[in-house]
């Protein structure tokens, strides 16, 4: 296969077979054959110098202990500079087994029993989780979207919602809304939570695909957690590997105990290799795979809107998940899934998002665009099987 270009994307692989959690455990998640459009990887070949790095590490027949964890933060703060504008500086920054183990330790090291963590919903599952696992009170804050579909932060509900609380949990850019936050919302989330005490811990692992300018929090906030890694942006989740940044020597200290108490203070060899090169070497396929997507986005929105208008949709400022407003059709999540399943399509349940969730469901684009067609020829073929919107 032709690796090297970006003019094949519209190829299917066929991924059965590949222990993949998206398309070999989507019966087990769906109770049905279906085309799974769900867990947020894309279907699309693997950022090419990932590959090859990857194989010119296993032409070495030992696969030991690896000792690159220094060039892994300094490629990662490298990257973040010359792509963001601000990237952490040296010593400030900590290894992990992966974005979603470091979420948790970040809530284990900065929080005690009973604290309460805030986070805004709807939000990627691992948040709530992150929070009811680890004995600390859950807090959440509905987003609220306006009359265009844009989701913002309820500022007033927000001051109030920040009182008493130890953390705050946030996503940016914000999964599964599609929101890029500019950097006048967080100047002015930074402030309410410097207000009143409230530490920020920052997942920012799509922010590589955003289509909009993207500002790191720490930027602002030096204090504040930043969570990243290449796995979304290169197609690499698969292999983990992770990062942390914090600008507080004692909030470092806590992160860098409870990660080792633990054991999620490293990544595995591939990681370590494979994020390297895609930091350093990746940047021309990411805008390749950036501008396809935004072709999806677009096309998405014209096929919604020409066949299925009733159904609310924005195209999201990043990524590949579309957040689909299925309240008007008037049925209830259960009857939506029955039919969902009826059609063979795989969609994420916005319930699982927390509140502001139900009624919705998340579509991932990121797939070559003869299966996102096919996808929306059955999406189109479940909601005619759904009472008509008034």
């Amino acid at each position: 296969m032709t690796m090297d270009a970006l003019d094949d994307l519209d190829r299917i692989w066929d991924r059965h077979g590949t222990g993949s959690l998206k398309w070999d455990g989507a019966r087990a998640r769906f109770g049905a054959e279906v085309l799974p459009m769900w867990v947020a990887d894309m279907d699309l070949p693997t950022a090419p110098v990932v590959l090859e790095a990857l194989r010119r590490r296993l032409e070495h027949p030992i696969l030991g202990y690896p000792w690159l964890d220094h060039e892994y933060l300094t490629a990662a703060s490298q990257w973040m500079r010359q792509r963001h504008g601000w990237g952490p500086e040296t010593g400030q920054t900590l290894v992990a087994s992966g974005v979603v183990p470091a979420l948790f330790a970040a809530v284990r090291a900065l929080s005690a029993i009973e604290d309460t963590v805030l986070v805004l919903t709807p939000v990627y599952p691992p948040f709530l989780q992150a929070v009811r696992s680890n004995g600390r009170r859950l807090r959440t804050l509905p987003l609220e979207p306006d009359a265009e579909g844009v989701y913002r932060i309820p500022w007033e509900q927000l001051a109030d919602a920040l009182s008493g609380a130890r953390l705050l949990l946030f996503c940016s850019p914000h999964n599964p809304v599609g929101r890029v936050w500019s950097a006048e919302e967080l100047s002015s989330l930074v402030e309410l939570c410097r207000s009143r005490g409230v530490r920020v811990v920052s997942d920012e692992i799509h922010a590589d695909l955003s289509q909009l300018p993207h500002t790191p929090l720490p930027r602002l906030m030096p204090e504040a957690v930043l969570l990243s890694a290449p796995g979304k942006a290169f197609n690499m989740a698969g292999l983990g590997g992770a990062f942390l940044s914090c600008g507080d020597e004692e909030a470092r200290r806590l992160l860098r105990e409870e990660l080792e108490r633990s054991q999620c203070q490293h990544a595995t060899l591939p990681a370590l290799v494979g994020g390297i090169a895609a930091w350093r070497e990746g940047g021309p396929w990411l805008e390749g795979i950036r501008s396809y997507l935004r072709g999806h986005a677009l096309y998405l929105a014209a096929r919604l809107a020409a066949d299925l208008p009733a159904l609310g949709f924005r195209p999201p400022e990043f990524g590949y998940l579309a957040w689909l407003d299925l309240r008007r059709y008037g049925q209830d999540d259960e009857r939506i899934d029955a039919v969902l399943r009826e059609v063979g399509l795989g969609l994420n349940a916005g319930a699982d998002f927390g509140p502001g969730g139900a009624g919705f469901r998340r579509l991932n684009f990121g797939c070559p665009r003869p299966l996102l067609q096919a996808g929306l020829d059955r999406l189109q073929r479940a909601l005619d099987l759904l009472s008509p919107p008034a």
